[in-house]
C-alpha cells in the first residue's frame, strides 16, 4: 500500500519486479531494440514496453518521435493515456504537457507557462527511425549501433512488406533460436516450408563475423501442390537479437526476411518482421511479398503453438542444461557470442 520510508529513488530504469537479472538487463539496455512501427506512432501517445519499462512514443511539431518513460513525474499517470497537442505530450490528471527532451513546458494549476526548475521533467530516451521501424536504447546509446541491414538501404518504406509487430511467449533468445532452428522445418512446418522429415539433415556453415554469426545451408521446401523447390538459406543473426535471413531458389528470386524480436520482459518478446523481394518486376515484388508474408503468418503461429508449451524458459548459455544435435551447431555459435557480450552472468539484484 505504501513505499516504505526507508527507500530511496531507484536508481535504474529497471523494475524491481524484472526477471531479466541487473547484469542482463545492463547489457541489453545497451542495445539498440524495435519498440513500434514508425506508421503507428500518429497523432496520439503509443504505449511501449521494452526491457520491463513502460514506454510512451509521440511525435514532436517537427515528425520527430520522441521516446519517454510511461509515467508523469506529479503521480505517477501513465502518459500513453494523455494526448498530443503542439507536440508535447500531455498528462490526463493534471494537464502537465511535455515536449520531446522531456523537459515540462506548461502546469495549469501554476498558472500556464511558467519558469519552472529543470527537475520538472520526464526521462527520455535515445531513439531514431529507421527500415520504417522506431528503435530505442535505454542505456549508453553510443555503444552499439542500429543493426545495419544492407538490403534495405535506400529501399522507400512503401515498399516494404511489414508483419507484427506480434506478442510472443518467449525471451528475445528462443525466438531467434527458434527462426534458424532447421530440425524443426519439416516437422511443425510440414504444410507451410516442407521438407523431409526422414532423411538425416546436414549441419549448415556457420561463420563468426564482427558483430554477427552466420549460418549457410542449402535446403529443400516441398510446399503443397508445387514441385520440390531448392533454396539456398542464408542467415545473419546480427547480436544480440536480429536476423537478417535470405532465400535464393534455382531461379535466382532473392528474399530477404528480417525478423527482429524485443525483448518486453524476460519471457515475452514484441517480434517485427519485414520483407522485401529482389526482382525486376515491381508489381510481382509486391505479390510475392504478400505471398511471404501469408505464410511467415502461418508459420509464425505454427512456432508460437509449440513454443508455448516451453518447459524452461530461461536459455541455458553453458550448453549443460540441453542435450544437442550435430544440426544444433549455430546454437553453439549463438550461444558462445551472447556470453562473450558479458549476458548469463551472475550480479547481485
Amino acid at each position: 500500500m505504501f513505499i516504505p520510508l526507508a527507500s530511496g529513488r531507484p536508481t535504474t530504469f529497471r523494475p524491481h519486479t524484472s526477471q531479466i537479472s541487473q547484469n542482463d538487463w545492463d547489457v541489453l539496455a545497451d542495445f539498440w531494440h524495435p519498440v513500434a512501427l514508425a506508421s503507428d506512432v500518429k497523432d496520439r501517445p503509443l504505449a511501449a514496453k521494452l526491457l520491463d519499462v513502460g514506454l510512451v512514443l509521440f511525435r514532436g511539431v517537427d515528425g520527430t518521435v520522441a521516446v519517454a518513460i510511461d509515467v508523469c513525474p506529479h503521480r505517477h499517470i501513465r502518459l500513453s493515456t494523455g494526448k498530443v497537442i503542439d507536440g508535447e505530450i500531455v498528462c490526463p490528471f493534471h494537464g502537465m504537457r511535455f515536449d520531446v527532451s522531456g523537459r515540462c513546458q506548461l502546469i495549469p494549476a501554476m498558472g500556464g507557462k511558467v519558469n519552472l526548475p529543470a527537475s520538472y521533467r520526464v526521462a527520455t530516451f535515445a531513439s531514431c527511425e529507421r527500415y520504417g521501424l522506431i528503435w530505442v536504447c535505454l542505456g549508453q546509446s553510443g555503444k552499439h549501433s542500429v543493426p545495419d541491414f544492407p538490403a534495405l538501404d535506400g529501399v522507400p518504406v512503401s515498399e516494404l512488406e511489414f508483419l507484427g509487430p506480434q506478442s510472443w511467449p518467449v525471451s528475445a533468445a528462443r525466438q531467434v533460436e527458434n527462426f534458424f532452428d532447421l530440425a524443426h522445418l519439416p516437422l511443425v512446418h510440414a504444410d507451410t516450408i516442407g521438407g523431409d522429415a526422414t532423411a538425416a539433415m546436414k549441419p549448415g556453415r556457420v561463420e563468426q563475423l564482427g558483430d554477427a554469426v552466420t549460418l549457410k545451408v542449402h535446403y529443400v521446401e516441398t510446399l503443397p501442390d508445387v514441385p520440390p523447390r531448392p533454396c539456398d538459406f542464408t542467415y545473419r543473426i546480427v547480436l544480440p537479437f536480429a536476423i537478417d535471413f535470405q532465400i535464393q531458389d534455382e531461379t535466382d528470386n532473392l528474399m530477404h526476411a528480417y525478423n527482429i524480436p524485443s525483448p518486453t520482459t524476460a519471457h515475452t518478446t514484441m517480434v517485427f518482421q519485414i520483407f522485401r523481394v529482389t526482382d525486376s518486376k515491381l508489381n510481382a515484388n509486391r505479390q510475392i511479398q504478400r505471398g511471404f508474408r501469408e505464410v511467415f503468418g502461418r508459420v509464425n503461429q505454427q512456432d508460437i503453438d509449440v513454443l508455448s508449451g516451453l518447459a524452461m524458459p530461461d536459455m541455458p548459455l553453458d550448453q549443460h542444461h540441453e542435450v544437442h544435435l550435430p544440426v544444433d551447431n549455430i546454437c553453439g555459435g549463438y550461444r558462445t557470442r551472447l556470453r562473450q557480450l558479458g549476458l548469463g552472468r551472475t550480479s547481485p539484484d
